[in-house]
């Protein structure tokens, strides 16, 4: 991902701080209950936000990060990104242990999110990439706990949340079994066609985008890094290679893949 700066430590990500500023109309009145957040070091407008709104600053997070990554040890802050000029702040945070079986390896990966829009939380998403091909795919952890809003419970919050992110590396420390359950469940390629129409639906108009979009992943699944055309694993990592290594990656992209919807995390539910 090239557009991830490569860091040794949390001291190498650029942190800045955030205030609430309160607004005026066009006639120098303030107008209550409504504030914008910008960037102290630049003051570059983020977003809006009520009255209730408290800016969790990136010091806060980082301290969270270190606090809860100490616990469990065996942990690397690899990367990090920024959108939109902070809006968001992506940290990218791997796991010393590869995880999976000797011949198909994979590296356990957390990303941290600092959202700044004034619109969403700030959340530790654990991933995982297949070292055979950089397939990234993306766990989504349904409870609320790895996640913190912007208001004053933030600071009550801590300590559960450091608890839920310790839980999130264990979690994903397992993906171990899912993976070799996978790999011993066949799969056939006219499965795969059925996979991506459930993936991919066929409307009554059907799009010559998405009809290639659908023979594309299918291809995928014989002809894909690492893959053989034999099983469920290699059903899942034509998918995730399909949305790993196709079209521009960005910040925003791999941001918006953590929202919980992504063609391979739908993929691995109905897999597994």
């Amino acid at each position: 991902m090239g557009f991830i700066t490569e860091i040794n430590s949390l001291e190498d990500v650029p942190q800045f701080e955030v205030d609430k500023i309160g607004i005026a109309d066009s006639y120098g009145r303030e107008i209550p209950g409504v504030y914008s957040l910008q960037r102290r070091d630049t003051n570059q407008h983020l977003g809006m936000v009520g009255e209730t709104y408290r800016p969790i600053q990136m010091s806060e997070m980082v301290d969270v990060l270190d606090r809860s990554f100490n616990a469990i040890g065996g942990v690397r802050h690899t990367g990090y990104a920024v959108s939109k000029g902070g809006r968001k702040v992506l940290i990218q945070s791997k796991l010393s242990e590869s995880i999976g079986s000797a011949d198909d390896q994979i590296d356990p990966y957390f990303y941290t999110i600092v959202d700044n829009t004034g619109m969403g939380s700030n959340k530790v998403i654990p991933s995982t990439i297949r070292i055979a091909c950089d397939n990234a795919l993306h766990l989504i952890k349904g409870s609320a706990s790895n996640k913190s809003r912007h208001s004053s419970r933030f600071d009550d919050r801590v300590d559960d949340m450091i608890a839920s992110i310790v839980q999130c590396i264990n979690v994903t420390k397992r993906f171990t079994v899912t993976m070799n359950e996978l790999k011993s469940r066949p799969y056939t390629y006219d499965e795969m066609m059925q996979l991506t129409q459930q993936l991919v639906p066929v409307g009554e108009v059907d799009t010559n985008c998405r009809i290639a979009k659908r023979e594309k992943i299918t291809n995928m699944f014989t002809s894909g890094r690492g893959n053989v055309g034999e099983t469920r694993w290699d059903a899942l990592n034509a998918v995730t290679e399909f949305e790993t290594h196709t079209g521009r990656q960005s910040p925003e992209k791999l941001i918006r893949a953590f929202n919980g919807n992504t063609l391979s995390q739908r993929a691995l539910a109905l897999l597994s």
